[in-house]
């Protein structure tokens, strides 16, 4: 039945007594026997065994002869098609009574489908525990109760245990520290009962120590039906990744720190696609907004003569196998103005040389640029004042072993100009005993912890031509840190000096009585230069008084006079009050002007003027204004010069001076006026501030009184500074004086000794090459009245001033029209274009009347303009002259002044 199922396929006994074996034909077939011609021997049947199991097969039968019972054994032999099979015999060894061995029957069975599938799985497992144990790291099965049930050497690494030691256990039973067991089997049950692969960091601690971080990859583990049974997983050891990772982020950190710290634009070229990445730089240094751009951006943005040779020289580099690349061209701003940029950048090549990407940064050189043209033009300079002075300067590079010496500097060690020279050149030609000293002032200059300065005298002896010469150098070191890298300076050749020390020795024995002398002559220079700013100061002062004194006038003078024309004929003492007040207002109107005259801001009428024809004109004035027991004599000079003056103005300071130097002799005396031509040189200016050396005429007033002491003469000029008892002088005769002599560009000195008489010496500039004479001539002419078509806008912004000058021109027959300010004005202007005369204060608020003037005639070319001021402010008066082609009249005015100056505007006259 066995043989029939196909199970079995053969059977034996052997007689062991006899070594004879008894088969069935299926087994002779198995073993390729063939027919059975003689009785079968043991050694017959292993024989037809694969050669490979005959000597385990022997081994076994013995074994089983030796122990006796049951024998199972598996061997390969060969079938009917001529193909080895794996058969497994079964048998039992028989005993006699005396426990001798005496049969051995037993069955064939075929195996090979068993064989096959059991090969194949031990092909699997193999394969599988090579993959296991190939793993890197960790890798692990588990039950639901966290039981490992197998494990790689990753897995006996980390545990410190054999795989009989922990298969079968836990976590929390094997690993020390129960926190970390307690995290792996949290996470274990979470997977497992989620039923979700997870990726986690985890956290290890070996036994010997040593920390790691493993990157775990845990899945749950499930039966053929797809319930999970457990847990499998594979941790590798990232602790290195992990450094790697933070170290590059450390780096990518250090550069980003870096491009923010740094002025340069910093860009990150990538080849496969031309994308290019900048920092903020870019915004910072040329103004675009974008951080991204491509390759063909930043090329079409270099100067079209650039372009070609940037192109050219990058592409030389990346093509060509290089790695570091830099050039210098022009770069568009975003504002359209190109900068100057020094580009450097390396290339990143792959494994094959291929380049990947070019990193790089982009330096702004426009200020580096500017400076360096700033330097060698400041160099330029300095070589072309050496080279023009005596001074000769010198450089020793301390680093590369240099001297620099120009011409000059080589001449005082007597080298010409063309030869090279070094630091041997230097201390071979120093004088033997003064080269000591020198070498230790310079290394002392040289050294970091002292810095001195170098400054030193010695001898040098000519190399070329043995003449001795003394050198003054001066230097100082110039250090990067603890180091010195160049000491530069200048050298004087001061041979000559030298050589007048003797003749200096001299002089020094005089020196106490010269500095003496200088230092009076200097407290001399610094009186007269404090005089001369409070003269200034006074001078801004007075200005501003006569302008508000002159607008009062104004309002006091002009209805007085307008007042005249109403009174009754025959009411002479209201007539009689009016003189009083017109004669008190007038007084009051020459003080202003005095002011004014001091103040340097009286309008000036200067003229080419013969100062003898005035002064001879004014001799019946003079000696009527003297008196008669003061003799006034002339002398005037012949061929005086002319000059360029306001004579009206001469001759009030002439008649000034006359008065003081009269009010000077109580008992009488004489007093002289002269003329001359002079020479005020250098020296002259120079002991006076202010004075320009040249050619002048001069006009003195002597008198023979009892003179001025040095306090008052240092006084003289001050305004309302006054010897005369109250009442008989003001006190700005001579301020009145020195300001119309300053405004002409002229000097004024006194000259005086108590007792012996005083000297007032004018200086005006000579005139030169004027040839017209001045021949004013005062005219009475009748009161000029106007015409109704004739309209005058009166622009004044002090409301009594401007209503005197509105009833002043209504009154001569004019039409008038008002305005507070120049805005006003200009509006007036615009809605009545008759109008023939503007007539405008020139100090107002905002607009000045010169101003309003200006725009009313660019819009008006054709309209006439009259100023009036009490105070110009250099608005129309600039050196004490009126500007061309303007007309002014000064307040206070009269009626009579007023109606005048109106018809000569209005009629070009």
């Amino acid at each position: 039945m066995a043989l029939a199922s196909g199970a079995v396929i053969g059977t034996w006994i052997w007689d062991i007594t006899t070594d004879k074996v008894r088969v069935d034909a299926s087994l002779e077939r198995a073993f390729g026997l063939g027919p059975m011609t003689k009785p079968w021997s043991l050694a017959d049947l292993i024989g037809s065994v694969h050669p490979d199991d005959q000597d385990e097969l022997r081994s076994a039968i013995a074994d089983a002869v030796a122990q006796g019972g049951q024998y199972v054994h598996r061997y390969r032999t060969r079938g009917t098609d001529d193909d080895w099979r794996w058969v497994e015999a079964r048998g039992w060894v028989n005993r006699d009574a005396a426990g001798v061995p005496i049969s051995f029957p037993g069955v064939l069975i075929d195996i090979s489908q068993t064989r096959r599938i059991e090969e194949a799985r031990d092909r699997a497992e193999a394969l599988l525990n090579t993959f296991v144990e190939a793993v890197p790291g960790v890798v692990y099965a588990k039950d639901r109760q966290g039981r490992l049930l197998i494990g790689n050497r990753g897995t006996n690494e980390l545990l410190g245990r054999t795989p009989e030691e922990y298969l079968g256990r836990t976590d929390a039973e094997m690993l020390e520290d129960l926190v970390q067991a307690k995290a792996v089997m949290d996470a274990d049950a979470r997977i497992m009962a989620s039923g979700q692969l997870e990726q986690l960091e985890e956290e290890i601690n070996f036994p010997d120590g040593r920390r790691a971080i493993w990157l775990s990859t845990k899945a749950p583990l499930r039966d053929a039906q797809g319930h999970v049974i457990g847990l499998i997983g594979a941790s590798l050891d990232i602790t290195d990744r992990k450094a790697a990772e933070a170290s590059h982020r450390e780096i990518e950190e250090r550069y980003r720190l870096a491009a923010l710290a740094t002025r340069d634009a910093i860009w990150d070229w990538r080849m496969s696609d031309g994308h290019v990445v900048w920092n903020e730089a870019l915004t910072t240094l040329f103004g675009y907004d974008q951080l991204q751009s491509s390759a063909q951006w930043w090329l079409e943005h270099i100067h079209p003569d650039d372009r070609q040779r940037i192109d050219h020289s990058i592409h030389a580099v990346i093509d060509e196998g290089g790695h570091a690349w830099s050039a210098e061209y022009r770069f568009l701003r975003a504002d359209g103005q190109y900068a100057d940029v020094l580009d450097r950048g390396t290339v990143l090549r792959g494994p094959a040389g291929e380049p990947i990407r070019m990193i790089g940064a982009m330096l702004d050189l426009t200020e580096r640029k500017a400076a360096q043209a700033a330097l060698a033009e400041s160099e330029e300079r300095l070589r072309l004042a050496t080279e023009a002075s005596d001074i000769g300067f010198w450089d020793v590079d301390l680093v590369n072993d240099l001297l620099i010496w120009p011409a000059r500097t080589k001449a005082m060690f007597g080298i010409s100009a063309h030869v090279p020279c070094s630091m041997d050149d230097f201390y071979a030609g120093l004088h033997p005993e003064d080269r000591q000293r020198t070498s230790e002032a310079f290394a002392a200059a040289a050294d970091p912890a002292r810095r001195a300065l170098y400054d030193v005298e010695y001898r040098t002896i000519g190399k070329e031509d043995g003449v001795t010469r003394w050198v003054a150098a001066t230097g100082r070191g110039l250090f990067e840190g603890d180091r010195c890298v160049r000491v530069v300076g200048v050298a004087i050749d001061v041979t000559a000096r030298n050589l007048v020390q003797r003749q200096l020795k001299e002089l020094n024995e005089q020196l106490e009585s010269r500095v003496q002398a200088e230092v009076a002559e200097r407290i001399r220079m610094e009186d007269a230069l404090r005089q001369s700013q409070k003269m200034e100061a006074v001078g801004q002062l007075t200005g501003g008084i006569a302008h508000d004194f002159n607008n009062m006038l104004a309002a006091i003078v002009g209805p007085l006079d307008l007042l005249v024309g109403r009174l009754d004929p025959g009411d002479e003492r209201a007539r009689r009050y009016i003189d009083i007040a017109m004669e008190a207002a007038k007084r009051a109107a020459q003080l202003t002007q005095r002011l004014l005259a001091f103040s340097r801001q009286q309008p000036l009428g200067p003229e080419a003027l013969d100062a003898n024809k005035l002064v001879a004109g004014m001799s019946e004035l003079l000696a009527h204004s003297l008196g008669g027991n003061v003799q006034l004599e002339t002398v005037l000079a012949g061929g005086l010069w002319r000059t360029h003056a306001d004579p009206n103005q001469l001759e009030n300071v002439i008649l000034n001076l006359a008065v003081n130097a009269r009010d000077a002799m109580a008992e009488g005396g004489r007093v002289t006026i002269e003329t001359a031509n002079c020479h005020l040189d250098h020296g002259y200016a120079g002991a006076h501030p202010g004075i320009a050396p040249g050619q002048y005429v001069l006009i003195a007033v002597s008198d023979t009184g009892q003179g001025m002491p040095a306090e008052v003469i240092n006084k003289a000029f001050d305004p309302f500074f006054t010897t005369k008892e109250v009442g008989r002088g003001t006190g700005l005769g001579l301020s009145q004086v020195y300001g119309f002599v300053k405004q002409s560009g002229g000097h004024v000195k006194i000259y005086s000794e108590v007792g012996s008489g005083t000297t007032v010496k004018v200086y005006l500039p000579r005139l030169q090459g004027a040839a017209a004479e001045s021949a004013a001539s005062a005219l009475v002419r009748p009161l000029p009245r106007g015409e109704a078509q004739e309209v005058i806008l009166v622009v004044e912004d002090e409301a009594s001033v401007r209503q005197v000058s509105v009833d002043a021109l209504t009154e001569l027959g004019y039409r008038v029209l008002e305005a507070d300010g120049a805005v006003a004005a200009l509006k007036i202007l615009e809605i009545e274009p008759a109008i023939t005369l503007l007539f405008t204060d020139v100090v107002m608020p905002e607009i000045n009347g010169r101003k309003l003037a200006d725009r009313a005639l660019a819009r008006w070319p054709h309209l006439k303009v009259l100023f009036t001021t009490g105070y110009s402010r250099n608005a129309i008066i600039h050196n004490g002259v009126l500007d061309a082609g303007v007309h002014l009249i000064v307040k206070p005015f009269t009626l009579h002044e007023l109606a005048v100056r109106v018809r000569e505007v209005l009629e070009g006259t």
